[in-house]
């Protein structure tokens, strides 16, 4: 039975699958088959036989038209759950336009409940019934003939549409042969906003890459480009991407920027560092590159992105940075560390057969200059000095301002007598006269020379041999030059030894005070008493004069410290004559300008009267007309403070300097010393005894008591007299003395400042 079954189940399959042609001629041969056999075992007539066979194929005929109707039926009801439990839309209308069949979703995409129309349902009326009532009259009408026109044509095509419930459709209508319409859709609303999130962020991405400051250039795999931002086409002088199409970008890029090789664009992934960019408009700019790889899939396989930083104005920036670092900004010459570098350089490979020379430059009268004309016409002269010095200059050479007006030049590959010949030009060039804005000006210079290794090997020593040789044209009068030599090296050595021997005076307490006293002329009495400095060196046990060390105090910058000792000795020694009864009702002492402008200046003094507040109206402080002239603006609020704090001042030496008129008119000044170099011609000289008589008379109208100074002869005592100078001082009336001396002078009756008298005073 077994072997029966299997052969039974493909004869069913093999009639399930046939058609109703071939079912029907099967069935025919059936019934031949079986009216023969019936026939044959029955015996019955033909036409019996006939009818029993018809009578069964009647019987199977309805049985299988029943089982094919059961049969159509599930499918119906198969293909009608499937419609329905489909997400995607589906309307069946017969050939007349009437909705025979459809499914849920459908009718839940029209939001209409579709089974309360009346019937039939027509497409028109089911369109109309589902427009939204927000839309106007003429809208509701285009959207009623653009869903109609759909459904009618029924072209077979796909087409997306938005509804005005603001979901996309995608909609497909074709015709069956018998006429009806089938309409199935797609709701693709994701799909369209994914789309619109894309653009959206595809607009951001390239809102950013416009408004980025940073060129950038996206290209494929073959160098077309796909995308420039307006700073990549500002940058390369371009008007528009369509500039861009026609050319493959790895060789524009390389075209156009120096020393890049389009196979370093082509590995990709990394910075190129800056190039210089020339633009088509010729302009150069300086970028930093860097070359990008996009993540490799299929859709970006060999594509990159080339961005562009624009760094030329930080370039600039670095330049002008790198300049001032390195250069004056008045002249623009180069500063002091310009030099100091370039001296450092040319040590290393100076020789003596290819010594460096250096030639230090300063103005003769600059500072006269700017108190006279001010402070522009002295800019203006420091720029006017540079340019002729600079057109007149080897090239190759390097030309310093190190400061104020002081210059320098290093020079090379020079012999003494090319550097001689230069030296010359500079310090006649400087004397002609400079025409200004503010007006002609005339000056002169001085010229140090000094040479790497023909001197000293070290770039320091070299510039200072070069300032000591400066220094020594200045006190030869300017308007020179001088070289270097040996006696000036045995001059420095003394200086160096001299500049020890006072840092260990200082710190020692080796200097002592003389007092010399100043004679009213009327009356013959002490008017006021000048504390000087006096040093014993403790090293060789020689007396040095002021003259001999303060100059060297003020270059090392030790002579603050020295005044300041001498300012508080006199105040205690002041304070000790007051407490004995000693009658001294002013003391003067020296004191050197850069001592004023140091900035604890006015506090020492402080300090000074805060300890001997006795001393206060009693203590006056003398400074060299020639320095004060120079730095009388300065100086003026120095004088005031001193003023107000009880001290008067005086000016020494006055009428050696440029200015003296004018230091009576801006410093408030309480004396003034007429230099010694005008009393020692007083008796025989006209011109000194007439610029004498002149100050004394200035003097006089200005409310300003002036001292004749160093007074020898009995003859310069008379011209005195007669010029009418009320204060005299010298050793005609008394020499400096110690304190415990001066006590002597002080106590004895006023002396007839003449004959025995005098010698007596003097002692």
């Amino acid at each position: 039975m077994s072997d029966l079954i299997e052969p039974i189940k493909g004869a069913i399959r093999l009639v399930r699958d046939m058609r109703g042609s071939d079912i029907a001629l099967v069935a025919a041969c059936l019934c031949l088959l079986a009216f023969g056999f019936v026939r044959d075992i029955l015996d019955l007539p033909y036409y019996r036989t006939l009818a029993l066979i018809g009578l069964a194929a009647v019987f199977l005929g309805v049985g299988w038209h029943i089982l094919a109707a059961i049969k159509r039926r599930r499918m119906l009801d198969y293909f009608q759950e499937a419609i329905q439990k489909t997400p995607s839309t589906f309307a069946l209308y017969d050939n007349h336009g009437h909705l025979i069949a459809h499914n849920a979703a459908y009718e839940a995409f029209l939001d209409t409940d579709i089974g309360s129309l009346p019937r039939p349902i027509t497409a028109r009326d089911l369109v109309r019934a589902t427009l939204p009532a927000t839309l106007d009259d003429m809208a509701r009408e285009r959207e009623f003939r653009e869903r109609l026109r759909g459904l009618e044509e029924a072209s077979e095509v796909a087409t997306d549409r938005r509804y005005p419930n603001g979901r996309w459709l995608r909609m497909l209508a074709a015709q069956t042969e018998c006429g009806a319409t089938v309409a199935v859709g797609i709701d693709v609303s994701e799909l369209y906003e994914a789309k619109a999130l894309a653009s959206h962020e595809y607009a951001r991405f390239r809102g950013v890459a416009e408004t980025s400051p940073v060129g950038i250039w996206h290209f494929d795999r073959d160098g077309r480009t796909l995308f420039v931002n307006q700073a990549l086409l500002m940058l390369f002088g371009l008007s528009a991407e369509a500039d861009l199409r026609a050319v493959r970008a790895p060789r524009f890029i390389a075209d156009h920027l120096d020393g890049l090789e389009i196979s370093t664009i082509a590995a990709g992934g990394a910075t190129l560092g800056t190039k210089t960019l020339n633009r088509s408009g010729g302009d150069i700019r300086q970028v930093i590159v860097f070359v990008s790889d996009l993540p490799d899939d299929r859709y970006t396989q060999g594509e990159k992105l080339v961005s562009f930083v624009d760094v030329t104005a930080l370039k600039d920036a670095e330049q002008r940075v790198n300049y001032l670092a390195h250069h004056d900004l008045l002249t623009g010459a180069e500063n002091r560390a310009a030099f100091q570098d370039r001296i450092d350089a040319l040590a290393e490979v100076a020789t003596r057969e290819v010594p460096c020379w250096i030639l230090v430059m300063d103005l003769d009268g600059f500072k006269p200059v700017n108190d006279q004309y001010g402070h522009a016409t002295g800019d203006s002269l420091l720029c006017a000095f540079f340019e002729r010095i600079d057109a007149i200059r080897p090239r190759g050479s390097g030309f310093f301002r190190l400061g104020g007006d002081e210059f320098c030049l290093l020079l090379r590959e020079a012999s003494r007598e090319r550097v001689d010949m230069l030296a010359t030009a500079i310090v006649n060039a400087a004397s002609q006269t400079f025409l200004l804005e503010q007006g002609a000006v005339r000056i002169s210079m001085s010229v140090g020379i000094a040479a790497m290794p023909l001197h000293t090997e070290t770039p320091e020593l070299a510039q200072r041999y070069a300032d000591l040789a400066l220094y020594v044209g200045k006190e030869a009068g300017g308007k020179r030059h001088v070289f270097f030599d040996s006696e000036l090296a045995e001059r420095d050595l003394r200086e160096r030894i001299m500049t020890l021997d006072l840092g260990r005076a200082v710190a020692d307490d080796e200097f002592e005070l003389v007092y010399q006293p100043v004679f009213t002329r009327k009356t013959g009495k002490v008017a006021c008493v000048e504390a000087l400095l006096r040093w014993t060196n403790r090293r060789n046990g020689q007396q040095m004069t002021p003259g001999d060390f303060i100059p060297i105090a003020e270059r090392v910058g030790v002579i603050a410290s020295i005044d300041m000792w001498v300012l508080g000795q006199a105040a205690r020694q002041l304070k000790d004559w007051k407490a004995r009864g000693v009658a001294v009702s002013l003391l003067m002492v020296n004191m050197s300008p850069p001592t004023l402008e140091d900035p604890d200046f006015l506090d020492h003094v402080d300090r000074i009267l805060e300890r001997y507040p006795e001393i206060a109206g009693h203590i006056c402080i003398e400074l060299t007309e020639g320095v004060v002239v120079q730095d009388r603006i300065r100086l003026s609020e120095r004088f005031e403070a001193l003023k107000k704090r009880g001290i008067q001042t005086a000016i020494d030496d006055f009428g050696t300097g440029h200015t003296s008129i004018a230091l009576l008119r801006d410093l408030p000044v309480s004396f003034i010393k007429i230099d010694r170099s005008y009393i020692d011609g007083i008796e025989h000289n006209p011109q000194a005894r007439a610029i004498v008589t002149t100050v004394i008379t200035l003097g006089r109208d200005l409310g300003v008591d002036v001292i004749g100074e160093g007074v020898e002869t009995e003859a310069q005592l008379a011209a005195l007299d007669v010029a009418g100078c009320a204060l005299i001082q010298g050793y005609l009336l008394a020499k400096p003395v110690s304190g415990d001396e001066i006590e002597a002078i002080l106590d004895v009756d006023p002396p007839s400042c003449g004959g025995q008298d005098a010698d007596r005073i003097a002692g």
